[in-house]
């Protein structure tokens, strides 16, 4: 079964909030993670990721937060995957890295390289929005 990680699951739900607010509002990560029952640590890092890579903005300091940088119409899940967890891959033979030990005699490689294409290629036509 192919399962999106626990940290993107954290990430959309905390997307989907901050989304939800009105316009100027600002949500604070621990509220979020108060509200969802999220690990607040692990949320500040996830919320950081996604600030980091523009789909966010971060207000430091006293009454500060985050709020929608992007509309989340414009806003793929393929470009939340990628701010929360890097480049993603269904096995580790289809990253550059190359680990795997067999890989000069793999016969699975080429279909699941295409089948990865296809499930990312997918969920750039998926937004924010949409979910």
């Amino acid at each position: 079964m192919i399962r999106i990680s626990m940290k993107t699951d954290y990430g959309l739900i905390a997307l989907k909030h901050i989304a939800s607010l009105p316009e100027g509002n600002l949500a604070n990560a621990k509220e979020i993670a108060t509200r969802f029952n999220l690990p607040p640590n692990l949320l500040a890092k996830i919320l950081q990721n996604l600030a980091q890579s523009g789909i966010i903005e971060a207000y430091k300091g006293s009454g500060g937060g985050y709020r929608m940088l992007r509309n989340p119409g414009d806003v793929t899940l393929a470009q939340v995957f990628e701010s929360i967890e890097g480049p993603v891959h269904m096995v580790m033979c289809t990253s550059n890295d190359g680990c795997c030990s067999i890989e000069d005699r793999c016969t699975v490689k080429n279909g699941l390289t295409s089948l990865e294409d296809k499930f990312y290629e997918f969920f750039e036509t998926v937004t924010l929005a949409d979910v």
